[in-house]
Protein backbone atom coordinates (compact mmCIF):
# COMPACT_ATOMS: atom_id res chain seq x y z
CA UNK A 1 0.00 0.00 0.00
CA UNK A 2 1.39 3.42 -0.87
CA UNK A 3 2.18 5.95 1.85
CA UNK A 4 -0.58 8.27 0.62
CA UNK A 5 -3.16 5.51 0.85
CA UNK A 6 -1.89 4.55 4.28
CA UNK A 7 -2.21 8.16 5.44
CA UNK A 8 -5.76 8.41 4.13
CA UNK A 9 -6.70 5.16 5.86
CA UNK A 10 -5.34 6.50 9.18
CA UNK A 11 -7.28 9.75 8.81
CA UNK A 12 -10.51 7.92 7.98
CA UNK A 13 -10.04 5.64 10.99
CA UNK A 14 -9.35 8.63 13.24
CA UNK A 15 -12.43 10.52 12.09
CA UNK A 16 -14.54 7.40 12.60
CA UNK A 17 -13.16 7.08 16.11
CA UNK A 18 -13.98 10.71 16.91
CA UNK A 19 -17.55 10.09 15.86
CA UNK A 20 -18.01 7.39 18.48
CA UNK A 21 -19.06 8.27 22.01
CA UNK A 22 -16.24 7.94 24.52
CA UNK A 23 -13.47 8.00 21.96
CA UNK A 24 -12.29 11.39 23.24
CA UNK A 25 -13.43 13.72 25.94
CA UNK A 26 -15.01 16.97 24.81
CA UNK A 27 -13.69 20.04 26.63
CA UNK A 28 -16.34 22.07 28.44
CA UNK A 29 -14.25 25.18 29.06
CA UNK A 30 -11.75 27.37 27.29
CA UNK A 31 -11.89 29.51 24.18
CA UNK A 32 -12.74 28.57 20.63
CA UNK A 33 -9.70 28.18 18.39
CA UNK A 34 -10.12 28.57 14.64
CA UNK A 35 -8.02 26.12 12.65
CA UNK A 36 -7.45 25.52 8.95
CA UNK A 37 -10.58 24.75 6.99
CA UNK A 38 -10.82 21.14 5.80
CA UNK A 39 -12.16 20.88 2.27
CA UNK A 40 -12.89 18.06 -0.16
CA UNK A 41 -10.45 18.23 -3.06
CA UNK A 42 -11.07 15.11 -5.11
CA UNK A 43 -8.36 12.49 -4.68
CA UNK A 44 -7.20 14.01 -1.37
CA UNK A 45 -10.44 14.36 0.62
CA UNK A 46 -8.72 15.67 3.75
CA UNK A 47 -6.69 18.62 2.50
CA UNK A 48 -6.47 21.74 4.62
CA UNK A 49 -7.41 25.12 3.18
CA UNK A 50 -5.01 27.35 5.16
CA UNK A 51 -5.96 30.61 6.80
CA UNK A 52 -4.32 34.02 6.56
CA UNK A 53 -2.34 35.72 9.34
CA UNK A 54 -4.16 36.00 12.69
CA UNK A 55 -4.45 39.37 14.43
CA UNK A 56 -1.62 40.39 16.78
CA UNK A 57 0.37 37.22 16.14
CA UNK A 58 4.02 37.07 17.17
CA UNK A 59 6.79 36.69 14.62
CA UNK A 60 7.32 33.00 15.41
CA UNK A 61 3.58 32.35 15.28
CA UNK A 62 3.44 34.00 11.87
CA UNK A 63 6.26 31.81 10.54
CA UNK A 64 4.44 28.69 11.74
CA UNK A 65 1.20 29.82 10.10
CA UNK A 66 3.08 30.85 6.96
CA UNK A 67 4.51 27.33 6.69
CA UNK A 68 0.98 25.95 6.96
CA UNK A 69 -0.18 28.32 4.21
CA UNK A 70 2.49 26.92 1.88
CA UNK A 71 0.47 23.70 1.59
CA UNK A 72 -1.89 25.51 -0.81
CA UNK A 73 -0.58 26.61 -4.21
CA UNK A 74 -3.98 27.93 -5.32
CA UNK A 75 -3.94 31.32 -7.05
CA UNK A 76 -0.14 31.42 -6.95
CA UNK A 77 0.07 30.89 -3.17
CA UNK A 78 -2.32 33.77 -2.50
CA UNK A 79 -2.91 32.82 1.14
CA UNK A 80 0.81 32.59 1.89
CA UNK A 81 1.39 36.01 0.31
CA UNK A 82 -0.93 37.55 2.94
CA UNK A 83 1.87 37.01 5.47
CA UNK A 84 4.24 39.22 3.44
CA UNK A 85 4.60 42.92 2.91
CA UNK A 86 3.37 44.16 -0.46
CA UNK A 87 6.94 44.46 -1.75
CA UNK A 88 7.95 41.00 -0.50
CA UNK A 89 4.77 39.45 -1.91
CA UNK A 90 5.60 40.90 -5.33
CA UNK A 91 9.22 39.70 -5.31
CA UNK A 92 8.86 36.28 -3.68
CA UNK A 93 9.00 33.30 -6.09
CA UNK A 94 7.48 30.21 -4.43
CA UNK A 95 8.14 28.04 -7.50
CA UNK A 96 11.92 28.44 -7.24
CA UNK A 97 12.42 25.40 -4.99
CA UNK A 98 10.90 23.05 -2.42
CA UNK A 99 12.65 21.83 0.72
CA UNK A 100 11.03 18.65 2.00
CA UNK A 101 11.20 18.74 5.78
CA UNK A 102 11.85 15.39 7.48
CA UNK A 103 11.48 16.55 11.11
CA UNK A 104 9.48 19.23 12.93
CA UNK A 105 11.03 22.69 12.68
CA UNK A 106 10.63 25.31 15.42
CA UNK A 107 11.07 28.98 14.45
CA UNK A 108 13.58 30.84 16.63
CA UNK A 109 13.29 34.59 17.20
CA UNK A 110 16.90 35.73 17.18
CA UNK A 111 16.22 39.43 17.63
CA UNK A 112 16.66 42.34 15.24
CA UNK A 113 13.21 41.43 13.90
CA UNK A 114 14.52 38.17 12.39
CA UNK A 115 13.25 34.62 12.81
CA UNK A 116 15.42 31.66 11.82
CA UNK A 117 14.08 28.26 10.82
CA UNK A 118 16.43 25.25 10.89
CA UNK A 119 15.08 22.75 8.35
CA UNK A 120 16.18 19.11 8.50
CA UNK A 121 15.93 17.85 4.93
CA UNK A 122 17.29 15.27 2.55
CA UNK A 123 15.05 16.00 -0.44
CA UNK A 124 14.48 19.07 -2.59
CA UNK A 125 12.78 20.06 -5.84
CA UNK A 126 14.04 22.81 -8.15
CA UNK A 127 12.07 25.28 -10.26
CA UNK A 128 11.73 22.79 -13.13
CA UNK A 129 10.40 20.04 -10.89
CA UNK A 130 13.61 17.99 -10.60
CA UNK A 131 13.55 15.99 -7.35
CA UNK A 132 16.82 15.12 -5.60
CA UNK A 133 17.06 12.96 -2.49
CA UNK A 134 20.18 12.28 -0.43
CA UNK A 135 20.71 9.20 1.72
CA UNK A 136 21.14 11.27 4.92
CA UNK A 137 19.59 14.41 6.37
CA UNK A 138 21.23 17.82 6.31
CA UNK A 139 20.19 21.08 7.96
CA UNK A 140 19.49 24.35 6.17
CA UNK A 141 18.77 27.53 8.08
CA UNK A 142 16.27 29.95 6.53
CA UNK A 143 15.92 33.53 7.75
CA UNK A 144 12.70 35.59 7.74
CA UNK A 145 12.90 39.35 8.38
CA UNK A 146 9.89 41.28 9.68
CA UNK A 147 8.53 44.80 9.82
CA UNK A 148 5.24 46.10 11.15
CA UNK A 149 2.50 47.09 8.72
CA UNK A 150 -0.43 48.94 10.32
CA UNK A 151 0.60 47.55 13.69
CA UNK A 152 0.90 43.93 12.51
CA UNK A 153 4.08 41.95 11.89
CA UNK A 154 4.63 40.99 8.27
CA UNK A 155 7.54 39.22 6.56
CA UNK A 156 9.58 41.78 4.63
CA UNK A 157 12.36 39.53 3.36
CA UNK A 158 12.49 35.77 2.86
CA UNK A 159 14.18 33.17 0.64
CA UNK A 160 12.48 32.12 -2.57
CA UNK A 161 10.86 28.70 -2.60
CA UNK A 162 8.77 26.86 -0.06
CA UNK A 163 9.18 24.39 2.81
CA UNK A 164 6.84 21.42 3.22
CA UNK A 165 6.76 18.48 5.58
CA UNK A 166 7.12 15.09 3.92
CA UNK A 167 3.40 14.42 4.42
CA UNK A 168 2.36 17.80 3.02
CA UNK A 169 4.65 17.33 0.03
CA UNK A 170 3.16 13.93 -0.78
CA UNK A 171 -0.38 15.30 -0.46
CA UNK A 172 0.09 18.49 -2.48
CA UNK A 173 2.72 17.52 -5.08
CA UNK A 174 2.55 14.80 -7.72
CA UNK A 175 5.05 13.12 -10.03
CA UNK A 176 4.57 13.98 -13.71
CA UNK A 177 6.73 12.24 -16.33
CA UNK A 178 8.02 14.52 -19.08
CA UNK A 179 8.88 12.61 -22.23
CA UNK A 180 11.87 12.93 -24.52
CA UNK A 181 13.06 10.62 -27.31
CA UNK A 182 15.87 8.15 -27.61
CA UNK A 183 18.40 9.41 -30.21
CA UNK A 184 16.67 7.38 -32.94
CA UNK A 185 13.22 8.89 -32.15
CA UNK A 186 11.85 5.37 -31.70
CA UNK A 187 11.01 5.34 -27.99
CA UNK A 188 9.77 7.82 -25.42
CA UNK A 189 12.04 8.22 -22.40
CA UNK A 190 10.49 9.53 -19.17
CA UNK A 191 12.05 12.30 -17.09
CA UNK A 192 10.02 12.50 -13.88
CA UNK A 193 9.25 15.94 -12.42
CA UNK A 194 7.26 17.09 -9.37
CA UNK A 195 4.72 19.90 -9.42
CA UNK A 196 1.90 20.98 -7.10
CA UNK A 197 -1.47 19.74 -8.23
CA UNK A 198 -3.64 22.64 -9.31
CA UNK A 199 -4.88 24.77 -12.15
CA UNK A 200 -1.44 25.77 -13.47
CA UNK A 201 0.29 22.39 -13.55
CA UNK A 202 -0.07 22.12 -17.35
CA UNK A 203 1.86 25.37 -17.79
CA UNK A 204 4.66 24.17 -15.52
CA UNK A 205 4.86 20.89 -17.47
CA UNK A 206 5.17 22.74 -20.79
CA UNK A 207 7.75 25.16 -19.38
CA UNK A 208 9.88 22.32 -18.03
CA UNK A 209 9.54 20.32 -21.26
CA UNK A 210 10.82 23.26 -23.32
CA UNK A 211 13.74 23.72 -20.93
CA UNK A 212 14.99 20.25 -21.89
CA UNK A 213 15.95 17.08 -20.03
CA UNK A 214 17.48 17.03 -16.58
CA UNK A 215 21.28 17.24 -16.40
CA UNK A 216 22.06 13.53 -16.24
CA UNK A 217 20.02 12.88 -19.43
CA UNK A 218 21.87 15.49 -21.48
CA UNK A 219 25.00 15.10 -23.64
CA UNK A 220 22.93 13.40 -26.34
CA UNK A 221 21.50 10.69 -24.08
CA UNK A 222 17.97 11.71 -25.10
CA UNK A 223 16.63 14.02 -27.81
CA UNK A 224 13.95 16.70 -27.84
CA UNK A 225 12.00 18.00 -30.83
CA UNK A 226 11.78 21.54 -29.46
CA UNK A 227 14.39 23.87 -31.00
CA UNK A 228 16.44 26.10 -28.73
CA UNK A 229 14.79 29.45 -28.24
CA UNK A 230 11.18 28.28 -28.41
CA UNK A 231 9.41 29.60 -25.32
CA UNK A 232 5.91 29.17 -23.87
CA UNK A 233 3.37 31.66 -25.16
CA UNK A 234 -0.11 32.17 -23.74
CA UNK A 235 -1.21 29.92 -20.85
CA UNK A 236 -2.30 26.42 -21.79
CA UNK A 237 -6.07 26.01 -22.11
CA UNK A 238 -7.88 22.70 -21.79
CA UNK A 239 -11.23 21.95 -23.42
CA UNK A 240 -12.57 18.48 -22.73
CA UNK A 241 -9.52 16.28 -23.42
CA UNK A 242 -7.72 18.70 -25.79
CA UNK A 243 -4.93 21.03 -24.68
CA UNK A 244 -4.18 24.17 -26.69
CA UNK A 245 -0.49 24.96 -26.29
CA UNK A 246 0.89 28.27 -27.51
CA UNK A 247 4.56 29.04 -28.20
CA UNK A 248 6.67 32.06 -29.02
CA UNK A 249 6.87 33.24 -32.64
CA UNK A 250 10.04 31.22 -33.36
CA UNK A 251 8.00 28.00 -33.29
CA UNK A 252 6.39 29.02 -36.60
CA UNK A 253 9.59 28.09 -38.45
CA UNK A 254 9.56 24.48 -37.23
CA UNK A 255 8.90 22.00 -40.04
CA UNK A 256 8.12 18.29 -40.32
CA UNK A 257 9.06 15.86 -38.85
CA UNK A 258 9.91 18.03 -35.83
CA UNK A 259 6.31 19.32 -35.58
CA UNK A 260 4.94 15.80 -35.21
CA UNK A 261 7.58 14.99 -32.63
CA UNK A 262 6.78 18.17 -30.67
CA UNK A 263 3.13 17.17 -30.60
CA UNK A 264 3.99 13.63 -29.46
CA UNK A 265 6.14 14.92 -26.60
CA UNK A 266 3.34 17.20 -25.48
CA UNK A 267 0.67 14.50 -25.73
CA UNK A 268 2.74 12.05 -23.71
CA UNK A 269 3.82 14.64 -21.10
CA UNK A 270 0.26 15.93 -20.58
CA UNK A 271 -1.41 12.51 -20.65
CA UNK A 272 -1.42 12.30 -16.84
CA UNK A 273 -3.89 15.22 -16.92
CA UNK A 274 -6.32 13.12 -19.01
CA UNK A 275 -5.32 15.00 -22.16
CA UNK A 276 -5.45 12.94 -25.35
CA UNK A 277 -5.07 15.65 -28.01
CA UNK A 278 -2.82 18.67 -28.38
CA UNK A 279 -3.34 21.66 -30.67
CA UNK A 280 -0.22 23.79 -31.10
CA UNK A 281 -0.01 27.48 -32.02
CA UNK A 282 2.74 30.09 -32.40
CA UNK A 283 1.46 33.41 -31.01
CA UNK A 284 -2.03 32.20 -31.81
CA UNK A 285 -1.31 30.98 -35.35
CA UNK A 286 -2.03 27.24 -35.80
CA UNK A 287 0.84 24.79 -36.22
CA UNK A 288 -0.98 21.97 -38.02
CA UNK A 289 0.32 18.40 -37.96
CA UNK A 290 -0.94 16.09 -40.70
CA UNK A 291 -1.57 12.40 -40.16
CA UNK A 292 1.62 11.55 -42.05
CA UNK A 293 3.67 13.81 -39.76
CA UNK A 294 2.50 12.29 -36.51
CA UNK A 295 5.00 10.44 -34.34
CA UNK A 296 3.91 7.24 -32.60
CA UNK A 297 6.82 6.62 -30.25
CA UNK A 298 5.95 4.91 -26.95
CA UNK A 299 7.90 3.98 -23.80
CA UNK A 300 9.78 0.72 -24.27
CA UNK A 301 8.76 -2.30 -22.19
CA UNK A 302 9.70 -5.97 -22.16
CA UNK A 303 8.43 -7.66 -25.33
CA UNK A 304 6.71 -10.67 -23.75
CA UNK A 305 4.97 -10.58 -20.33
CA UNK A 306 5.66 -14.29 -19.71
CA UNK A 307 8.60 -15.52 -17.66
CA UNK A 308 11.62 -16.49 -19.79
CA UNK A 309 13.40 -19.44 -18.18
CA UNK A 310 15.74 -22.32 -18.79
CA UNK A 311 14.23 -25.53 -17.44
CA UNK A 312 16.29 -28.62 -17.99
CA UNK A 313 16.87 -28.93 -21.74
CA UNK A 314 14.39 -26.19 -22.62
CA UNK A 315 14.76 -22.42 -22.91
CA UNK A 316 11.57 -20.49 -23.54
CA UNK A 317 8.53 -18.71 -22.17
CA UNK A 318 6.72 -20.25 -19.21
CA UNK A 319 4.10 -21.65 -19.10
CA UNK A 320 4.24 -23.81 -22.19
CA UNK A 321 8.01 -23.45 -22.59
CA UNK A 322 7.54 -21.81 -25.98
CA UNK A 323 10.95 -21.99 -27.64
CA UNK A 324 12.67 -19.06 -29.34
CA UNK A 325 13.43 -20.15 -32.86
CA UNK A 326 17.08 -20.33 -33.78
CA UNK A 327 18.62 -19.73 -30.37
CA UNK A 328 16.90 -21.78 -27.64
CA UNK A 329 18.92 -24.93 -28.26
CA UNK A 330 22.17 -22.96 -28.34
CA UNK A 331 21.38 -21.23 -25.03
CA UNK A 332 20.65 -24.61 -23.44
CA UNK A 333 23.90 -26.05 -24.81
CA UNK A 334 25.93 -23.38 -23.00
CA UNK A 335 24.58 -24.59 -19.64
CA UNK A 336 24.85 -21.01 -18.39
CA UNK A 337 23.84 -19.18 -15.23
CA UNK A 338 22.29 -15.97 -16.66
CA UNK A 339 20.86 -14.76 -19.96
CA UNK A 340 19.37 -11.66 -21.59
CA UNK A 341 17.18 -11.71 -24.71
CA UNK A 342 17.28 -8.70 -27.07
CA UNK A 343 14.18 -6.81 -28.24
CA UNK A 344 14.06 -8.62 -31.59
CA UNK A 345 14.03 -11.98 -29.75
CA UNK A 346 16.66 -13.10 -32.24
CA UNK A 347 19.80 -12.73 -30.09
CA UNK A 348 20.79 -13.44 -26.50
CA UNK A 349 23.73 -12.68 -24.23
CA UNK A 350 24.57 -15.61 -21.95
CA UNK A 351 26.90 -15.95 -18.97
CA UNK A 352 28.41 -19.43 -18.92
CA UNK A 353 31.65 -21.25 -18.30
CA UNK A 354 34.42 -19.34 -20.08
CA UNK A 355 32.70 -15.93 -20.06
CA UNK A 356 29.91 -14.08 -21.83
CA UNK A 357 28.59 -15.35 -25.17
CA UNK A 358 26.51 -13.78 -27.92
CA UNK A 359 23.98 -16.28 -29.26
CA UNK A 360 22.42 -15.68 -32.68
CA UNK A 361 20.70 -17.87 -35.23
CA UNK A 362 24.11 -18.09 -36.93
CA UNK A 363 25.87 -19.57 -33.93
CA UNK A 364 27.51 -18.84 -30.59
CA UNK A 365 30.41 -16.43 -30.13
CA UNK A 366 32.51 -15.81 -27.01
CA UNK A 367 32.62 -12.01 -26.65
CA UNK A 368 34.22 -11.58 -23.20
CA UNK A 369 36.47 -14.17 -21.57
CA UNK A 370 37.51 -12.16 -18.49
CA UNK A 371 37.07 -13.99 -15.17
CA UNK A 372 34.32 -13.28 -12.62
CA UNK A 373 31.92 -11.64 -15.06
CA UNK A 374 28.39 -10.83 -13.85
CA UNK A 375 25.14 -11.33 -15.76
CA UNK A 376 25.40 -9.47 -19.10
CA UNK A 377 23.00 -7.03 -20.71
CA UNK A 378 22.24 -6.32 -24.37
CA UNK A 379 21.01 -3.04 -25.87
CA UNK A 380 18.79 -1.93 -28.75
CA UNK A 381 21.79 -1.71 -31.10
CA UNK A 382 22.90 -5.29 -30.38
CA UNK A 383 25.85 -4.44 -28.12
CA UNK A 384 26.54 -6.92 -25.32
CA UNK A 385 27.51 -5.21 -22.03
CA UNK A 386 29.75 -7.08 -19.61
CA UNK A 387 31.85 -6.30 -16.55
CA UNK A 388 33.82 -8.32 -13.97
CA UNK A 389 32.36 -8.25 -10.47
CA UNK A 390 35.62 -7.00 -8.95
CA UNK A 391 35.92 -3.79 -11.02
CA UNK A 392 32.83 -1.68 -11.71
CA UNK A 393 34.83 0.64 -13.97
CA UNK A 394 35.85 -2.13 -16.42
CA UNK A 395 32.66 -2.12 -18.52
CA UNK A 396 32.95 -3.35 -22.10
CA UNK A 397 30.29 -3.18 -24.82
CA UNK A 398 30.89 -5.69 -27.62
CA UNK A 399 29.17 -5.15 -30.97
CA UNK A 400 27.63 -7.78 -33.23
CA UNK A 401 30.95 -7.77 -35.11
CA UNK A 402 32.72 -9.06 -32.00
CA UNK A 403 34.75 -5.88 -31.46
CA UNK A 404 34.91 -4.85 -27.77
CA UNK A 405 34.55 -1.16 -26.83
CA UNK A 406 35.66 -0.05 -23.34
CA UNK A 407 33.10 2.26 -21.74
CA UNK A 408 34.33 5.32 -19.87
CA UNK A 409 32.37 6.01 -16.68
CA UNK A 410 32.54 7.55 -13.25
CA UNK A 411 32.01 4.20 -11.56
CA UNK A 412 34.70 3.53 -8.91
CA UNK A 413 37.34 1.00 -9.94
CA UNK A 414 37.59 -0.47 -6.45
CA UNK A 415 33.89 -1.21 -6.20
CA UNK A 416 32.24 -4.61 -6.45
CA UNK A 417 29.39 -4.61 -8.96
CA UNK A 418 26.50 -7.08 -8.79
CA UNK A 419 24.19 -5.72 -11.50
CA UNK A 420 24.60 -3.93 -14.83
CA UNK A 421 21.38 -3.51 -16.79
CA UNK A 422 20.61 -1.41 -19.88
CA UNK A 423 17.13 0.16 -20.00
CA UNK A 424 14.67 -1.25 -22.54
CA UNK A 425 15.00 1.88 -24.71
CA UNK A 426 18.81 1.66 -24.73
CA UNK A 427 19.35 5.15 -23.28
CA UNK A 428 20.26 4.45 -19.65
CA UNK A 429 22.33 2.12 -17.54
CA UNK A 430 21.49 0.77 -14.07
CA UNK A 431 24.30 -0.38 -11.78
CA UNK A 432 24.29 -1.75 -8.22
CA UNK A 433 27.57 -1.57 -6.33
CA UNK A 434 29.18 -2.45 -3.02
CA UNK A 435 31.78 0.20 -2.15
CA UNK A 436 33.97 1.01 0.83
CA UNK A 437 31.48 3.74 1.78
CA UNK A 438 28.44 1.49 1.45
CA UNK A 439 26.06 0.28 -1.28
CA UNK A 440 25.38 2.50 -4.29
CA UNK A 441 22.46 2.20 -6.70
CA UNK A 442 23.03 4.45 -9.70
CA UNK A 443 21.60 5.20 -13.12
CA UNK A 444 23.46 7.00 -15.88
CA UNK A 445 22.78 8.03 -19.45
CA UNK A 446 24.52 6.11 -22.23
CA UNK A 447 26.43 8.43 -24.54
CA UNK A 448 26.73 7.10 -28.09
CA UNK A 449 28.35 8.06 -31.37
CA UNK A 450 26.24 6.83 -34.31
CA UNK A 451 24.84 4.08 -32.09
CA UNK A 452 28.25 3.06 -30.72
CA UNK A 453 28.30 3.40 -26.91
CA UNK A 454 31.38 5.29 -25.73
CA UNK A 455 30.74 6.39 -22.16
CA UNK A 456 28.28 6.87 -19.34
CA UNK A 457 27.12 10.35 -18.39
CA UNK A 458 26.72 11.80 -14.91
CA UNK A 459 25.83 9.23 -12.25
CA UNK A 460 22.46 9.72 -10.57
CA UNK A 461 22.64 8.26 -7.07
CA UNK A 462 19.43 6.70 -5.76
CA UNK A 463 18.92 6.68 -1.95
CA UNK A 464 19.54 2.96 -1.50
CA UNK A 465 19.49 1.28 1.92
CA UNK A 466 22.47 -0.28 3.66
CA UNK A 467 21.41 -3.84 2.71
CA UNK A 468 24.09 -5.99 1.09
CA UNK A 469 23.59 -5.72 -2.71
CA UNK A 470 22.44 -8.86 -4.54
CA UNK A 471 20.86 -7.67 -7.81
CA UNK A 472 18.91 -4.83 -9.44
CA UNK A 473 16.57 -4.54 -12.42
CA UNK A 474 14.42 -2.15 -14.43
CA UNK A 475 10.79 -2.37 -13.29
CA UNK A 476 9.59 -0.20 -16.17
CA UNK A 477 10.87 2.83 -18.07
CA UNK A 478 10.92 5.10 -15.00
CA UNK A 479 11.33 2.71 -12.04
CA UNK A 480 14.07 0.36 -10.88
CA UNK A 481 14.21 -2.18 -8.07
CA UNK A 482 17.08 -3.32 -5.85
CA UNK A 483 17.41 -6.73 -4.21
CA UNK A 484 19.48 -6.72 -1.05
CA UNK A 485 19.97 -8.65 2.18
CA UNK A 486 20.42 -7.56 5.78
CA UNK A 487 21.43 -11.07 6.84
CA UNK A 488 18.02 -11.99 8.20
CA UNK A 489 15.89 -11.54 5.09
CA UNK A 490 16.06 -10.34 1.50
CA UNK A 491 14.31 -7.12 0.57
CA UNK A 492 13.19 -5.74 -2.79
CA UNK A 493 12.78 -1.97 -2.85
CA UNK A 494 11.41 -0.02 -5.82
CA UNK A 495 12.76 3.44 -6.70
CA UNK A 496 11.11 5.99 -8.94
CA UNK A 497 13.97 7.62 -10.87
CA UNK A 498 13.53 11.24 -9.89
CA UNK A 499 11.53 10.32 -6.79
CA UNK A 500 11.83 8.50 -3.48
CA UNK A 501 11.84 4.80 -2.53
CA UNK A 502 8.36 3.31 -2.63
CA UNK A 503 7.21 -0.28 -2.32
CA UNK A 504 9.21 -2.74 -0.21
CA UNK A 505 8.74 -6.51 -0.09
CA UNK A 506 10.63 -9.35 1.59
CA UNK A 507 11.61 -12.86 0.55
CA UNK A 508 14.31 -15.44 1.26
CA UNK A 509 17.12 -16.99 -0.76
CA UNK A 510 16.77 -14.72 -3.81
CA UNK A 511 19.75 -14.52 -6.19
CA UNK A 512 18.44 -12.77 -9.32
CA UNK A 513 15.75 -10.15 -10.04
CA UNK A 514 14.05 -9.11 -13.28
CA UNK A 515 11.28 -6.68 -14.29
CA UNK A 516 10.13 -5.02 -17.47
CA UNK A 517 6.44 -4.09 -17.52
CA UNK A 518 5.67 -2.53 -14.16
CA UNK A 519 5.47 -3.77 -10.58
CA UNK A 520 3.34 -6.77 -11.61
CA UNK A 521 6.19 -7.98 -13.84
CA UNK A 522 8.78 -8.26 -11.06
CA UNK A 523 10.14 -11.79 -10.76
CA UNK A 524 13.03 -13.41 -8.95
CA UNK A 525 14.71 -16.78 -8.78
CA UNK A 526 15.93 -18.36 -5.55
CA UNK A 527 18.99 -20.46 -4.78
CA UNK A 528 16.97 -23.66 -5.22
CA UNK A 529 15.63 -22.58 -8.65
CA UNK A 530 12.13 -21.51 -7.59
CA UNK A 531 10.78 -18.66 -9.72
CA UNK A 532 8.57 -16.20 -7.86
CA UNK A 533 6.33 -13.31 -8.92
CA UNK A 534 5.41 -10.30 -6.83
CA UNK A 535 1.71 -10.16 -6.00
CA UNK A 536 -0.35 -8.04 -3.61
CA UNK A 537 0.07 -10.70 -0.92
CA UNK A 538 3.84 -11.00 -1.46
CA UNK A 539 6.18 -13.21 -3.45
CA UNK A 540 4.53 -16.35 -4.81
CA UNK A 541 5.99 -19.37 -6.62
CA UNK A 542 4.88 -19.90 -10.22
CA UNK A 543 5.52 -23.64 -10.00
CA UNK A 544 8.57 -23.95 -12.20
CA UNK A 545 12.06 -25.10 -11.23
CA UNK A 546 14.60 -23.27 -13.41
CA UNK A 547 18.33 -22.89 -13.75
CA UNK A 548 18.01 -19.45 -15.42
CA UNK A 549 15.47 -16.66 -15.11
CA UNK A 550 16.31 -14.51 -18.12
CA UNK A 551 15.92 -10.76 -18.65
CA UNK A 552 14.04 -9.43 -21.67
CA UNK A 553 15.16 -6.23 -23.29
Amino acid sequence: MSRNRTLRAVVVALLSCLALAGCVSIPTSGGVNVGPKVVNKGDNPFVTDPLGPPHNASRTELVNDFLQALTSSEHNYSVARQFLTAKAAQGWDPTQSVLVREKPATPQDIGDQTVDLAVSTKASVNSLGVYVEQSTDSTQTLSYNFIKVKGQWRISDLPDGIVLSRTSFENSFQAYPLYFFDPEYTYLVPDVRWFPTGSTVQDRIVKALLAGPTDWLQQGVVATAFPAGVQPGSPVTITDSTASVDFSASAASVKAPALGRMQRQLEASLASLNITNVAMTARGAPLPVSDSQQNHAVPAVAVNPAALVQKGKQFGFFPGMQAIGGISSQVVALNGTAATLDRSQANAAVLAKGGVYLVTSSGTKLVDSRPNLIAPSIDTFGYVWSVPSSDASAIVATGPDGVPHPISSGLPSGATIVALDVSHDGTRMLAYLATSSGPQLVVAGIIRRAGLPTSLGDLLQLPVSSAQPIDAAWVDSSTVAALGSDGAEDTVVSYLIGGSPSDTSTTEGAIHLIGGQGADSLRLITQDGAVQELRASGWQNINVAASILATQQ
